[in-house]
């Protein structure tokens, strides 16, 4: 049999990867069975488990992976030297998460919500998820940072409680996009603009 190349290696993985989140958006991650990704990827047990030594191996890839393409997506968007103001960045961001993860038979935010339950009884996949996140608000705080010296908030402004905040209203997107439908960007960034209008309103 002929030796597969490194670019070939990558497929393959992706092809196991890609079986693995179609079966974990129809079934969730505890139902699913290796043998339904391996009948999903169409290769041979021995394939898979060449990858994968078990469902757990799979999981952690599956959820670490998804997490490294959606950082590298938003990178460009987050270290931008003259981000956008905060709506249009909540708007920008959830753009970019759309896009993303809508994929040919599974939605990897739905996947995500799993992700986030799993993590709470695996503690190396809760390390990479805090990793994660961790970066993601250390890179929201660099925007207000960069807002800052741009006059857009006062000197005052503390960047941790408003990146926190940020990263709340696009958890909240996730949720709502997987759970309940019916979301947006547009709509997100309509409703957060209503909301800074109230307040500038109010007496």
């Amino acid at each position: 049999m002929a030796k597969l190349s490194e670019e070939q290696k990558l497929a393959r993985r992706l092809q196991i990867l890609n079986a693995g989140w179609r079966c974990f958006d129809r079934n969730g991650l505890h139902a699913t069975r290796m043998d339904d990704i391996i009948a999903e990827a169409g290769l041979s047990a021995g394939a898979v488990y060449s990858y994968f030594k078990n469902k757990d191996d799979l999981v952690q890839a599956a959820l670490t992976t998804s997490m490294q393409g959606l950082a590298q997506t938003l990178r460009p968007i987050l270290d931008n030297e003259s981000p956008p103001p905060p709506v249009e960045l909540l708007e920008s961001i959830a753009e970019a998460i759309e896009a993303f993860t809508k994929r040919d038979g599974f939605d990897l935010k739905r996947i995500a919500l799993l992700g986030w339950a799993e993590s709470q009884r695996d503690p190396k996949l809760k390390a990479a998820m805090q990793a994660f996140y961790d970066a993601f608000l250390g890179q929201l705080a660099g925007c207000v940072t960069r807002w800052k010296a741009a006059g857009l908030f006062g000197a005052s402004t503390e960047e941790a409680p408003l990146a926190r905040a940020l990263l709340a209203l696009l958890l909240g997107y996730t949720v709502q996009a997987a759970v309940i439908g019916g979301l947006s960007p547009g709509i997100l960034r309509a409703g957060v603009e209503f909301l800074i209008s109230q307040h500038r309103a109010s007496p």
